[in-house]
């Protein structure tokens, strides 16, 4: 099932993706937002499932899909999980064994949803994109196994993790100090409206594989990122796992599972006012956003 928040007659609404259409599931239950369902989903599905066969309140096309989970408990994000990417970022290649997943959080400001705008800031000299697939969790976890880590996800949806990878570099004079290129890669990740999300989440029960789920990202029509996820350092189990060690998982929860090779950065190409970035997961769908100057 495909499940996420639609704007329909000047209200956002729980829905279902149907083809190229949707069906309003707001008046199924008393749900009023996605984790809301998450948290009640075994007696949900049944009641959701029938009103996709009846399709009772069908909401005509072209849908407006909002972000599904604009203000997620927490938003993680992996960071180095492809290899190739991790080269081309500038450093070396990583050992096969023994590695820790390396994960941050972004806050809910920065996420927008398909279709809405991404934010060009004066601030704004290197702005790029990364196409990522993420995970929603299911139900709380915590030293999760990862047979365990596996039976929380809920669903899949699309991230893209836009970045801002010179952040304070024209500042100057500046006196720096130590890690103060971390905090900037960090803080260059925050801004507001500049993390799209969705268009919708795909449950879990649909992907049988992720692991040969293919992740693409277009930049104006032109292919420049694609890679299979089975070639992540990390696979979602794996993060969950070593996540949930050092923190609690909740339903409603993302995990973004990092990009792969290809973004702006590695060719000095960096977003500018109309681009429009498409990031597409094969089995969930396309994530559409158009770069615009504030």
């Amino acid at each position: 099932m495909r499940v996420g928040i639609a704007r329909h007659r000047n209200q956002n609404v729980l829905a279902a993706a149907f083809g190229d259409s949707a069906v309003d599931l707001s008046g199924c239950g008393p749900w009023e937002n996605v984790i809301a369902l998450i948290i009640d989903w075994q007696s949900a599905q049944s009641v959701l499932h029938r009103a996709l066969d009846q399709r009772a309140s069908m909401i005509p096309a072209p849908v407006q899909w909002l972000a599904p989970i604009p203000d997620p408990p927490k938003f993680f994000l992996l960071a180095g999980n492809f290899r190739p990417h991790v080269v081309e970022s500038g450093f070396s290649p990583l050992p096969e064994n023994n590695m820790t997943p390396q994960f941050f959080l972004k806050p809910s400001t920065t996420i927008v949803g398909d279709s809405d705008p991404i934010s060009l800031t004066p601030r704004n000299t290197a702005l790029d994109y990364e196409g990522e697939l993420a995970v929603v969790i299911g139900k709380s976890v915590k030293h999760a196994t990862s047979a365990e880590a596996k039976q929380a996800i809920w669903g899949y949806t699309i991230v893209n993790d836009i970045s801002e990878r010179r952040l304070n570099a024209t500042m100057s004079p500046r006196n720096t100090r130590a890690n103060d290129e971390f905090f900037d890669w960090l803080a260059g990740k925050w801004f507001d409206n500049s993390t799209p999300m969705g268009p919708y989440i795909v449950t879990a029960d649909e992907i049988a594989k992720p692991e040969e789920l293919i992740v693409r990202t277009f930049l104006n029509t032109e292919k420049v990122q694609e890679a299979r996820l089975s070639t992540m350092v990390h696979d979602s189990a794996e993060a969950m796992s070593y996540i949930s060690s050092i923190v609690t998982l909740q339903p409603g929860d993302v995990i973004s599972m990092g990009t792969p090779a290809g973004v702006g950065m590695a060719h000095n190409r960096f977003l500018k006012h109309g681009d429009v970035i498409e990031c597409e997961v094969s089995q969930i769908g396309r994530l559409t956003n158009r770069v615009q100057a504030k």
